[in-house]
């Protein structure tokens, strides 16, 4: 059987972003080596200025050339679809794709548009699920409230409020003081399983921002989040993997619902005693119930940033993959990072918290030393 992997901003998109790269391409890489572990062949389109990076992949077929057409000339069979959700990408491929008889391991494109409308998914989820306080119109009230991209990914467009501009639709949320999680699942025919529940690192100058992750997440309310994630996944009719935000305060608070692979997957995939490809497929194609998840283990994922623009030579950051742990490279084709950009995804596991982090910070200094960037010139917390 052959595969399509299609992650839009390594392989569709014609003009890279920077601060997205290295998460997409860290859950192309990790999906390419769980479908190619189980022995499917794979088609895997890689925009042509990324030509260096197929040495980071393996694949059977592999296009250095831009668009889904040539792709879907391999004859796929199935297709796995990593793309943002916002400006209507992730519905619009999977619709293009769907429409050649491909079956898509993935949510429907109806299903994609409600998630991907933060206000449409408030709606869906009213009273079903603990939610902040949430609002189309900035709020007359005494708490600190959020503003939101009513489509935005991740952290992108969020920020505490302080008054609205002009020609941005937003909607705006109540700020619950807590910890931030998420849940990767797989759903199927309304029946879901949480695969795990993670501890996310968000921090913010302003806006917010990601910068890494931990797996598994010991806290009090674990059971809870897996109660609200899979309600909320249910509700919303979603279909294959998939991954919930939520914030834990008194008790856990939906946040957002990623209709897709998320970056919480990668270090999954280091703890899953499972083939993630094989799960996959056993439910969506051949469909088998749903597996209990055995995690071994603890994985730290970390995305280091420049704290200033940097210059590193170009045949360095290539070099970065003969170094275990890391998974991703920067978008750095002139071996400039831009401040604030990542300068690379590392993901470590050990058999606890403190080896996996012993683990993490051998790596993150062995990688700096390699470019020739001093510790202090990044963050990673």
């Amino acid at each position: 059987m052959r595969i399509l992997i299609l992650e839009s901003i390594s392989g569709v998109q014609p003009e890279t972003k920077p601060t997205l790269f290295s998460e997409g391409f860290a859950m192309l890489r990790t999906m390419v080596k769980e479908f190619s572990k189980a022995g499917y062949d794979l088609i895997i389109p890689l925009n042509k200025k990324l030509k260096r990076l197929t040495e980071w992949l393996d694949a059977d077929v592999l296009l250095a050339k831009d668009g889904i057409n040539e792709a879907l000339s391999h004859r796929p069979d199935a297709a796995l679809i990593i793309a943002p959700e916002n400006g209507g990408e992730l519905e619009q491929i999977t619709a293009r794709i769907g429409k050649k008889d491909v079956t898509v391991l993935g949510a429907q494109e109806k299903v994609i548009r409600a998630s991907a409308d933060k206000w449409l998914t408030y709606s869906a989820l009213k009273y079903k699920v603990p939610q902040p306080r949430t609002w189309k119109k900035p709020p007359k009230a005494n708490s600190r409230i959020l503003a939101k991209s009513m489509d935005g990914v991740r952290c992108e467009g969020t920020e505490f409020y302080l008054s609205r501009r002009r020609g941005e639709e937003k909607i705006y949320q109540e700020f619950i003081e807590g910890e931030n999680a998420s849940c990767c699942l797989l759903m199927s025919e309304g029946q879901g399983q949480v695969l795990s529940v993670n501890k996310q690192d968000i921090i913010t100058d302003g806006r917010f921002k990601y910068t890494g992750g931990e797996i598994p997440f010991k806290h009090r309310l674990t059971k809870k989040c897996v109660d609200v994630a899979l309600n909320a996944a249910k509700i919303l009719d979603l279909r294959g993997y998939c991954g919930v935000d939520l914030v834990l305060g008194d008790i856990p608070y939906f946040v957002e619902l990623n209709p897709r692979v998320t970056t919480s997957f990668v270090p999954l995939s280091q703890i899953l005693q499972a083939n993630l490809a094989e799960i996959l497929m056993d439910v969506i194609i051949e469909n088998k119930p749903l597996p209990k998840p055995k995690l071994r283990g603890h994985s730290i994922i970390k995305i280091p940033r420049a704290k200033r623009n940097l210059k590193v030579a170009a045949k360095k950051l290539n070099q970065l993959k003969e170094i275990p742990g890391i998974i991703a490279p920067p978008f750095a084709p002139e071996g400039i990072i831009k401040k604030g950009y990542p300068i690379f995804l590392v993901s470590r596991l050990g058999n606890n918290q403190a080896s996996a982090k012993r683990h993490l910070i051998e790596t993150i200094e062995e990688s700096l030393s390699l470019l020739g960037v001093e510790k202090n010139e990044i963050t990673w917390h």
